[in-house]
């Protein structure tokens, strides 16, 4: 009766072996744009399971068991010799063998992956820049090599879409069980991220210190097999041992995939695979804003030829594309062309242009005021006043930076007036001025706007030593005169010792340059 037992045991286990191997077959063959279904991966391991369960027994039975590492369980099954025990736990196997192998037929085998867009909340749309992109970060996801991943391209490319699309979609292809997101931002909140990376992976902390919190999230993750965690716009080194509990090269179990504007923030976060967000095509573009803007077939040609400049000037960022369409929605042709003047502004490569006199303020307050303005994000020309005494013409690529910028600051201190490039940056400045609608903001450094005006102390000195220089160019000359009087006579921001502490003045200059920059779309280097 045992014996005929364990011959029925033996024919099962060759029969599921065949199977496995045929199941395992098919598994190969099945396409890149297919998804098994899960219940074949199931059956796969509870057949790998029963196939050792069973050899462990046969061997245990046939006592061969001097040389095999076996449990505590196993050895006083032995030693029990229950012959009825023993027979019940082949019937049991032998049962398992027979349902496993009127399961190996599966149906479906497997599905047609979903298109990226169907894992995306919102519209969206997988151009082939980013499908690109796509496929190259879910290679990198389900490379056991790799555990940082960093994803970089400039704001407003669309990398928070796209990672937290990808992450859903590696969720649904089974590469991790848990996706947790949280958004980095410049000077990072460890609390608010480590909120946000609890609560997606429905996590309650019951310690309140920054530390205890990321032990308790070091210990879910390290419960858990595969958990993604992804990081959004991260915009300097930080710590993961500050927020997870887990230092970044001791990532076993899990993977970070972090976006950021630039590659250099990839490096220092260590990251093992590193990929660009490129722009959208032209074409691309053209379908995005039509898209988001409504116009069609039945738009006037006047307002489609102004659309497609306004597409081609959103420099292929999904991001500017849908806030400039969306802006644009059933308005006026004149409101079209008032977009297209501000995006040729802002999406040049510079948005503000500083013209001082570099012995004056270079180390001090307009270095000060450049630093502040990069930190916001600005694109900025800053000319050092280079020109000096030498009564050159400023050089044509400053006069393109010139009129490329959307504002001009002019910080006119003592003696800016000294220098004859300064004097053509600023005549420079006020015919943009008038003839592009650009801003000029002047900012009185120390200095009277009606001793610019009128010509008096250093500026008077300035201009009389000019005239002795220049006297045979007397429309330069003229066009100076004019330009300080005009300078002079706008509406700027004076500073003066007594005026209050100078970071406090410079705040306040940043301030408004950021409000100029959200009311005509200016965008910064990169865009979100």
């Amino acid at each position: 009766m045992f014996e005929n037992i364990m011959k029925d045991v033996e024919s099962e286990k060759k029969k599921l072996i065949l199977n496995r191997d045929i199941v395992q077959e098919k598994l190969g063959a099945t396409p890149k744009t297919e998804k098994v279904n899960n219940a074949v991966f199931e059956w796969l391991k509870e057949s790998e399971k029963l196939v050792e369960e069973e050899e462990i027994l046969k061997e245990i039975t046939e006592l061969e068991i001097l040389n095999y590492d076996c449990s505590f369980a196993w050895i006083q099954w032995l030693l029990c010799a229950d012959h009825k025990m023993r027979n019940r736990r082949y019937r049991e196997i032998l049962d398992r063998l027979k349902a496993l192998n009127s399961k190996c037929e599966f149906e479906p085998f497997s599905t047609t992956i979903p298109p990226l867009e169907y894992f995306s909340s919102g519209y969206f749309v997988p151009f082939k820049s980013i499908k690109e992109a796509s496929d190259r970060l879910l290679a990198a996801l389900q490379d056991s090599n790799c555990s940082t991943i960093g994803l970089y391209g400039k704001r407003g490319s669309g990398k928070t879409k796209l990672v937290k699309t990808v992450g859903e979609k590696a969720k649904y292809l089974n590469i991790f069980d848990e996706v947790a997101f949280a958004t980095v931002s410049e000077n990072p909140n460890v609390r608010r991220i480590q909120d946000e990376i609890a609560d997606s992976l429905n996590l309650k902390f019951t310690r309140n210190t920054q530390a205890g919190r990321a032990r308790t999230i070091s210990s879910e993750l390290k419960s858990k097999d595969r958990v993604l965690v992804i990081l959004d716009d991260v915009q300097a080194r930080i710590e993961l041992e500050d927020i997870i509990g887990i230092p970044g090269d001791d990532t076993k179990g899990f993977k970070v995939l972090l976006t950021t504007r630039r590659q250099r923030e990839c490096a220092l976060m260590d990251c093992k695979e590193e990929f660009s967000l490129g722009p959208l095509s032209d074409d691309e573009a053209w379908t995005l804003l039509k898209k988001h803007s409504g116009i069609g077939d039945g738009t006037s040609s006047d307002i489609l030829n102004v659309a497609r400049q306004v597409a081609l000037e959103c420099e292929g960022l999904p991001g500017t594309i849908k806030e400039v369409g969306s802006s644009l929605k059933s308005k006026h042709i004149k409101e079209w062309k008032a977009s297209l003047d501000n995006l040729r502004h802002s999406m040049a490569r510079w948005q503000i242009f500083i013209s001082f006199r570099g012995e004056d303020t270079r180390f001090s307050f307009t270095g000060f005021l450049y630093e502040a303005l990069l930190r916001e994000g600005f694109k900025i020309f800053m000319d050092d006043g280079g020109g000096l005494d030498t009564g050159d013409q400023i050089s044509p690529s400053l006069i393109n930076a010139i009129e490329a910028s959307r504002l001009s600051i002019v910080v006119l201190s003592e003696n800016y007036a000294s220098s004859s490039w300064c004097l053509d940056e600023l005549a420079k400045i006020l015919e943009c001025k008038e003839k592009k609608n650009q801003i000029v903001w002047p900012i009185f450094y120390k200095v009277d706007p009606s001793h610019i005006r009128h010509l008096r102390n250093g500026y008077g000195n300035a201009m009389t030593e000019h005239e002795n220089v220049f006297g045979n160019e007397p429309e330069r000359l003229q066009k100076w005169r004019l330009a300080l009087f005009e300078v002079a006579g706008m509406s700027g921001k004076p500073y003066e010792t007594n005026t209050g502490y100078e970071y406090k003045f410079i705040q306040k200059i940043v301030e408004h340059a950021k409000n100029i920059r959200s009311r005509l779309y200016i965008r910064s280097m990169d865009m979100d």
